[in-house]
């Protein structure tokens, strides 16, 4: 195929010249935006690229254009891309227009939305009112290498709103999530995820979007961090990292979620992947340290390593679907409170079991409260089969159908941050039963014909591993690791010490365990920073007393904590 390539290249500095040069806009032209700070600047283009000569309107040089005010892009036509653009330091906005949309008078489709970071660019009143920041129309469309920093309130931070029922086949991919914090304790308010596919009156219907290898790192707001409302997606290698909810198979069908890694390190409320519908295939993903106990230390019925859901009779499109002929197969579990949790219920009415349903091969290495949990049993051609713990127990009969038991040596831990297969583990080549798609490991490396119980193939010369914050700005993501770093997040999450909280009186105490403090900064909802110090202790204090009341976020040591005053 010969395609004809056309380009003009022009350089704009101001919103009238961009306005212009939009205007006049067509195939192959490229619209460079002067280094430096924009304000207001309202983006809506309705203009037609090709694949060979498409549409582009992108920095100068990538992370030094930076939008600022009330500043948002529509993008509506065919293959217009937009690259390189920080968001930051918003005033304003209005929370009806999302900060990108993929639709200006029509839809967009074959756009891109590449290299663009979105850093606490928070509107006002987002804890009642909806504040999306990108809205994804049209088919094919592609969002990449963006870094999406410091949510905060109501609304996706990427949504597919599907209004009708035609295919999106969009990719989501390489992309770095961090920083959001819930209105109010976590769950308290729906529409706070990060990635929304669909919706419930569409959710029958295909969508084809694929999100893979992105980072959702520090992130809480309910307990759908993807929720997923329609049929025929993928959801794979893709890393969760200290984190609150579960991916969430919520509505749909014909869905495959595999190779995710989700190290929740015993945050409340974390769980691994929530399953709802029919014929979704659920393998090689490995999760370690989930917590289902919420903030009032009740147990969650909605996490869980693998939660299967039970469904309601009659269900509206809006409920819950009972989950028939789906396969769990060749997922690891490590130091989690539940592994798989079978057939729970979060309402009284949900009383429809799983039908069909195949849970096999299955790693469950120091689940302390139960590896397998039948809560209601399934029914119809349901199997338990090849399923491995050591330590803890399990609502199924160990010998049966090849589920064994094991006291020791089935993994151990390693320097790839994870835990993986050893020489002699009772888990290589136990595999049972035959999965044409089990070709390859979480790794990515080849499974073999006598495959190995768990997520990971030993010595399959594999080399993917979990994402962590060096990979930030190289792998995915765009900018580094922005303003609300998380380089040290892991352990500095557990080290740092705020209080009074709620703040109170005239000073907050900072306490960071191990090291001095370093820069602090407490900043608004806008991300505006309203204060800021350096602590060459370990510990200090932070006048608060003319800190009028309202919502803060505390930045320290690369963690962002919420405060209220």
């Amino acid at each position: 195929m010969l395609f004809s390539l056309t380009t003009y290249s022009q350089l704009v500095s101001t919103n009238s010249a961009l306005a212009t040069a939009i205007s006049n806009a067509t195939a192959g032209t490229t619209i460079i935006l002067a280094n430096g700070t924009w304000t207001n600047v309202q983006i809506n283009i309705n203009k037609t690229g090709t694949q060979a000569n498409p549409i582009t309107i992108k920095a100068q040089t990538a992370g030094s254009v930076f939008f600022e005010g009330n500043s948002y892009v529509k993008m509506g036509g065919s293959y217009i891309f937009f690259e390189g653009v920080i968001f930051r330091n918003p005033s304003g906005i209005s929370p009806s227009t999302p900060v990108i949309e993929f639709k200006s008078s029509s839809d967009c489709s074959n756009c891109k939305l590449t290299n663009v970071k979105i850093d606490a660019y928070n509107a006002t009143g987002q804890e009642t009112t909806v504040f999306k920041w990108v809205l994804l129309r049209g088919q094919y469309n592609e969002i990449s290498y963006c870094s999406f920093l410091g949510k905060y309130g109501i609304g996706s931070i990427i949504n597919d709103n599907r209004e009708n029922s035609n295919p999106n086949y969009h990719k989501i991919h390489h992309n770095y999530f961090a920083g959001r914090t819930p209105v109010g304790q976590v769950n308290d308010l729906n529409d706070q995820d990060a990635i929304r596919i669909g919706n419930s009156s569409t959710s029958l219907s295909d969508s084809f979007s694929e999100v893979y290898d992105n980072y959702f790192d520090n992130f809480s707001g309910e307990v759908e961090v993807i929720s997923n409302k329609s049929c025929k997606n993928k959801y794979y290698n893709n890393t969760f990292r200290d984190y609150q909810g579960a991916l969430t198979l919520r509505h749909g069908n014909d869905c495959e979620v595999y190779n995710n890694f989700f190290i929740a390190n015993n945050k409340l409320f974390s769980g691994g992947i929530r399953v709802m519908g029919e014929n979704h295939k659920i393998y090689n993903n490995y999760i370690e340290g989930v917590n289902s106990k919420k903030v009032d230390n009740s147990t969650s019925s909605a996490t869980g390593g693998i939660n299967v859901s039970n469904g309601r009779v009659n269900t509206a499109l809006n409920g819950y679907y009972q989950v028939k002929n789906v396969t769990i197969t060749n997922n690891t579990f490590v130091n989690c409170d539940y592994g798989l949790r079978i057939g729970t219920s979060v309402a009284s009415d949900l009383t429809l079991a799983p039908e069909n349903l195949i849970v096999a091969n299955n790693v469950l290495s120091n689940v302390t409260t139960k590896a397998i949990q039948v809560s209601t049993t399934p029914i119809g051609t349901s199997l338990f089969q090849g399923n491995i713990r050591q330590g803890g127990s399990w609502d199924i009969t160990t010998g049966t159908n090849g589920n064994a038991v094991v006291s020791s040596g089935l993994l151990a831990s390693t320097k790839t941050d994870f835990y993986r297969l050893i020489t002699g583990s009772a888990a290589i080549d136990a595999g049972l039963g035959s999965y044409s798609f089990l070709t390859f490991d979480i790794t990515g490396g080849n499974r073999t014909a006598s495959f190995d119980v768990g997520a990971e193939e030993f010595n399959s010369g594999g080399t993917r591993v979990p994402y962590t914050a060096s990979d930030v700005g190289v792998k995915v993501g765009f900018g580094a690791n922005g303003n609300l770093s998380v380089t040290k997040n892991q352990i500095a999450a557990q080290n740092l010490m705020i209080y009074p909280v709620p703040l109170q009186g005239e000073y907050l105490n900072v306490h960071f365990k191990g090291e001095s403090i370093g820069k602090v900064q407490i900043v608004d909802l806008q991300g505006k920073i309203l204060m800021e110090a350096i602590i060459d202790t370990a510990e200090g204090q932070l006048e608060i007393s003319k800190l009028p009341p309202g919502i803060y976020a505390l930045r320290a040591q690369g963690v962002s904590e919420l405060l209220v005053k």
